[in-house]
């Protein structure tokens, strides 16, 4: 009769567990997912450039907490973080303008110099983007791939 019961009471906690434990699927957009304050936690380049390929790990520790945030209106303002590599610069700047394609697989970056950089999306939650860009320097190939986390 014990067995009986608490085979029972398993049963019931695992029944309200498979239907009250799942979270739903987000049904936030990829726009929404983007929209917010991004830090870049890797920076890589394929082939080498200069036999570096691990390019984030070049940078100083004033530029690994800047942060780049996408706003709603599809601006863009970057902002120094707490380590500001000039003490004059000032904590947050214009860095242009964002469009993310309607299916999420592309983001174009208008900078304030009106610099265009086409990135292809590969991964976009609302707590991580992975994205790549192709560009060519004397004849070679280059693919930069960034990751950022939200903060």
């Amino acid at each position: 009769m014990v067995m009986k019961t608490l085979n029972l009471y398993l049963m019931v906690v695992l029944f309200g567990l498979s239907v009250f434990g799942c979270k739903k699927d987000s049904t936030a957009t990829p726009k929404e997912n983007l929209t917010g304050k991004w830090m870049m936690t890797a920076m890589t380049i394929s082939p080498a450039q200069n036999g570096v390929t691990d390019m984030f790990s070049t940078q100083d520790a004033c530029g690994k907490d800047d942060l780049t945030i996408f706003n709603a209106d599809g601006t863009i303002t970057n902002d120094e973080g707490v380590l500001k590599c000039s003490a004059s610069d000032p904590q947050t700047s214009s860095g242009g303008t964002w469009v993310l394609s309607a299916d999420g697989k592309t983001l174009t970056v208008t900078s304030t110099d009106k610099t265009t950089e086409i990135v292809t999306v590969v991964t976009l939650t609302s707590t991580s983007f992975v994205g790549t860009e192709t560009m060519v320097q004397s004849g070679v190939t280059y693919t930069v791939t960034v990751t950022l986390v939200k903060k």
